[in-house]
């Protein structure tokens, strides 16, 4: 199997909140998409940066929001899992670096907040991307989820009533 077959950018940033999330999308077990929560952040990808928007799909896996000169960015609601936004960021930039030869840098934005932070890929980032993708293939390659465990993000969770009926 190759090593991102299948991992696209959606199960890596769900795998750094939620990895039972993560398994259900893997296993292509998507929710309903007109859960109230995934159209708001719909709403709030397409209506930012569109003038700099140069968003681009790449293998069928990472769909790039921003992609210009040598800089990716990544536009997300808020900062709330701004630690699983970097480690997608810095996922991307590992992909296009290992399977593209292209060394990018990154910046992620948060245009509610109007706020953006820098994201270099460094050795120990690379490093924790190759410790993660081990980490998820592992409990991908299960026939059951992890089991739920109860998270502050639950309740906002387009899964919740999966785990907790």
């Amino acid at each position: 199997m190759h090593k991102f077959s299948r991992i696209n950018g959606t199960i890596f940033y769900a795998y750094q909140v939620c990895p039972r999330e993560a398994w259900f999308y893997y296993h292509r077990l998507n929710p309903h998409q007109e859960n109230d929560l995934l159209l708001l952040g719909r709403l709030v990808h397409e209506g930012s940066y569109q003038r700099a928007r140069k968003e681009i799909f790449v293998d069928q896996l990472l769909k790039i929001d921003l992609f210009r000169d040598e800089m990716v960015g990544e536009v997300k609601k808020s900062s709330r899992h701004k630690e699983a936004a970097k480690l997608q960021l810095a996922y991307y930039l590992y992909y296009l670096k290992h399977e593209k030869g292209l060394e990018m840098k990154g910046v992620l934005l948060f245009p509610k907040e109007r706020k953006t932070e820098q994201v270099k890929l460094t050795a120990e980032l690379e490093q924790k991307i190759k410790d993660v993708l081990k980490e998820m293939i592992e409990i991908f390659l299960k026939s059951t989820p992890p089991k739920p465990k109860k998270i502050s993000y639950c309740r906002t969770c387009s899964f919740q009533e999966v785990c907790w009926g």
